[in-house]
C-alpha cells in the first residue's frame, strides 16, 4: 500500500474504513497488541482517515466482553489499556479477516470479471466462526455463531 499514491483512491477510503473498522481493528491487534489510542493513530497513518474514540472504543469493549480481546494496563501507565487477542479471539480474527478478503475478492470480480487473483491467505471448507456486531440504538451485543458452507 505504501507504493500507491493516496490521491488515486482517497475519495473511497472513509467509506472503506468506516464499514470495515471492526476488521481493521482485529487485523491490527492480530499483528501487534495495542491501545485504542495507538489503533486510532495507526489507522490514520495507513489510511489518512481519522476515526474518533467513539468509533474505536465501543468495538474494543464489545470484543473484550465477548472474550475475543483481553485488556491489560500498560506498564507504568494505569490509564492506557493494551488490547490483545485471546487464543479463541486469534482464531476468530483470522477467520473473520479471511472471509472479509473473500468477500472483497467477490466484489472485485463483480467490478472486473477478468480479475483472477484471490487475496485470501487460506480458504477452507470447515464451518467457520462468524463474529457479528449487532449495534442497534443503545443495545450492543456480539454473537458468535457457526456458519456452514461458506463457499
Amino acid at each position: 500500500m505504501d507504493d500507491i499514491s493516496f490521491d488515486k483512491y482517497q475519495e473511497f477510503m472513509p467509506h472503506i474504513v468506516k464499514y470495515g473498522k471492526e476488521i481493521i481493528v482485529l487485523s491490527m491487534i492480530l499483528e501487534q497488541p495495542m491501545s485504542g489510542y495507538d489503533l486510532i493513530k495507526k489507522i490514520f497513518l495507513k489510511t489518512e482517515v481519522l476515526l474518533s474514540q467513539g468509533a474505536i472504543y465501543p468495538i474494543l469493549y464489545l470484543f473484550e466482553e465477548a472474550g475475543v480481546l483481553q485488556a491489560e494496563y500498560a506498564k507504568g501507565d494505569m490509564r492506557a489499556k493494551i488490547y490483545h487477542l485471546t487464543p479463541q479471539g486469534r482464531e476468530i480474527a483470522q477467520d473473520k479477516i479471511d472471509r472479509y478478503l473473500q468477500a472483497l475478492d467477490h466484489f472485485v470480480a463483480l467490478l472486473d470479471p477478468e480479475a483472477t487473483y484471490p487475496r485470501c491467505r487460506h480458504m477452507n471448507n470447515d464451518p467457520a466462526l462468524d463474529l457479528r456486531l449487532d449495534l442497534d440504538g443503545n443495545k450492543s451485543s456480539i454473537m458468535t455463531t457457526q456458519i456452514q458452507g461458506l463457499e
